[in-house]
């Protein structure tokens, strides 16, 4: 009979050496990887250099690890154990003193700490065209000068290492595509030169997979590899493939302009530095299945990568709750009662601010304030040509329904201002608009009465163009209520009163004349309430 001695201190050191390092994890690289190595099984620490980015490293199931400046002693303790080290960290924009201390110098302190924890292999992307430094006029720059030091470093050391030269690295959330998305929504599209300089773009999930490839031991050390993708396109290709990705999922745009700008003037026009610039007119081709046959991946198709970057952009990363809701808050006591009520409701909220003309200040801030106190977004709509129908008639227009009108009274008020919230719901996605109009309020406006919301909500829908086959549906929490019963709510629901405002007239205090100012008086007089007992 044979016995198996389990070694509990080779299992442990086995688990250990699953331990990988990322340097720059909060970045766009760093985040893809992270998600990869974890699925993979890897034990994933992220080196970053701010609080706040702790936060998205450890959100993807990783240690976060703050560094603010690299110095060996710190980085010693946190590779030792670690079986690879990806070197995420640098920078393409800024002086030669940052390229010196971040590119160049933070490579010697991370390959000597690497070298005192004995890593087993540094996995490094430098940048396509680092090999061309000093021959080719876009490559004489401090960021090609301080990669190809970094490389140096790398190959006279004693770690061993795997460097890539990568090529534009395209997929969800990536630094090009957003942004060539953005332009194409503005119709019109800038490209330095004339477009047609050539690049291999790699998709995403092929670059991860050859970074984890080396980080688990495949291939020899010391080795150089372009990782670039299957198929040689340029920058006008690449425009004109995302306008069909988009298309493609049921996006209908317009053909967009190119506008060719030159290279000396596109850091200023396009807003980028003249280091990112250089990048753009590198024109080196490769073949990107050395790396990919080497380290065990095959090569996706572009097209993959720019339609998942395209989804990524354009579709929305929320999940739909079924209750997201744009509410009218006009800063006033029914309006802030209905948002309340929909809050503990659990509705997904989106608050609609609508400054007519001459709309009281002190509603303004109270609807900031209500809004404010349940972390609600609030979009504020400037429509200042609105205005009451007295108003109009003392600026000389005819209108002749200014006569007997109730206070208040603005033509086509809520056919407007329903409207206005029908177009903010299908932005947003939301399937219901909440107004906080009470049972009193179709005495006095015709247009808050449920007849007149029935066929409102009816056109709305009518509205949508065929293929859409969501409803928006009008909302009235408290139709049925007194301005009694809708106090009595407001203590419920600890609504903060004391912050709405129910007067016509603006000023330091309500007028207590108007119509608005003296129902509210007369429903707080019933409750014996006062503005005082609501406030937070």
């Amino acid at each position: 009979m044979t016995f198996t001695f389990h070694n509990k201190f080779e299992d442990a050191h086995t688990m250990e050496y699953k331990k990988l390092v990322i340097t720059g994890a909060n970045g766009y690289l760093g985040q893809q990887t992270i998600i990869q190595a974890i699925k993979n099984g890897w034990d994933v620490i992220g080196i970053v250099r701010r609080k706040d980015a702790t936060k998205d490293v450890e959100s993807l199931g990783a240690k976060a690890v703050i560094i603010k400046e690299f110095s060996v002693s710190e980085l010693r303790k946190v590779l030792e154990g670690c079986k690879a080290l990806i070197q995420f960290r640098g920078v393409v924009c800024g002086s030669e003193e940052l390229f010196e201390k971040i590119n160049i110098e933070g490579m010697r302190v991370l390959a000597e700490a690497a070298h005192e924890a004995k890593v087993a292999r540094i996995i490094f992307p430098s940048g396509l065209g680092v090999d061309r430094y000093g021959t080719e006029e876009w490559a004489t720059d401090a960021y090609f000068y301080s990669k190809k030091e970094a490389e140096k470093i790398l190959e006279n050391g004693t770690v061993p290492y795997i460097i890539f030269r990568p090529s534009y690295i395209l997929g969800p959330d990536d630094e090009l595509i957003p942004e060539i998305i953005n332009q194409i929504g503005s119709g019109i599209v800038q490209v330095a030169g004339n477009g047609k300089i050539p690049m291999q773009p790699i998709f995403v999930k092929d670059a991860v997979h050859a970074f984890l490839a080396a980080a688990d031991g495949k291939g020899k050390n010391n080795q150089i590899y372009d990782l670039v993708g299957p198929k040689i396109i340029n920058m006008l290709d690449l425009i004109e493939l995302v306008v069909e990705s988009m298309i493609a999922l049921g996006f209908n745009i317009p053909q967009p302009r190119i506008n060719n700008i030159s290279f000396e003037n596109a850091p200023e026009l396009l807003g980028l530095c003249k280091e990112m610039i250089d990048v753009m007119r590198c024109n080196i081709t490769s073949d990107g299945n050395i790396a990919a046959k080497t380290l065990g991946y095959k090569l996706s198709d572009i097209n993959d990568a720019i339609k998942e970057a395209v989804k990524a952009k354009i579709t929305p990363k929320s999940k739909d709750s079924g209750k997201k809701a744009i509410v009218l808050l006009s800063g006033g006591m029914d309006s802030a009662v209905a948002l309340y009520k929909a809050h503990q409701e659990g509705f997904e909220l989106i608050a609609l601010s609508i400054n007519y003309h001459l709309r009281p200040e002190n509603e303004k801030k109270g609807a900031k304030k209500l809004a404010e106190s349940l972390d609600i977004k609030i979009i504020e709509i400037p429509i200042p040509f609105l205005k009451e129908s007295i108003d109009l008639r003392i600026e000389g227009f005819p209108i002749p329904n200014v006569l007997h009108a109730p206070e208040g009274f603005i033509p086509s008020r809520n056919l407007i201002f329903y409207s206005i919230a029908s177009y903010y719901a299908e932005v947003f996605g939301c399937k219901f608009i909440i107004g906080g109009h009470i049972s009193v309020d179709p005495q006095y406006f015709p247009d808050a009465a449920p007849l007149f919301f029935n066929s409102l909500e009816d056109l709305i829908n009518k509205g949508k163009h065929l293929d859409d086959i969501t409803t928006i549906k009008l909302l009235f929490p408290l139709a049925k209520m007194s301005k009694v019963e809708v106090a009595k709510l407001a203590r419920k629901l600890k609504v903060p009163l004391k912050w709405t405002w129910s007067c016509y007239s603006d000023g330091d205090q309500p007028c207590g004349r108007c119509s608005s100012c003296r129902k509210r008086s007369e429903a707080f007089s019933k409750l014996n309430f006062s503005d005082q007992e609501f406030s937070l």
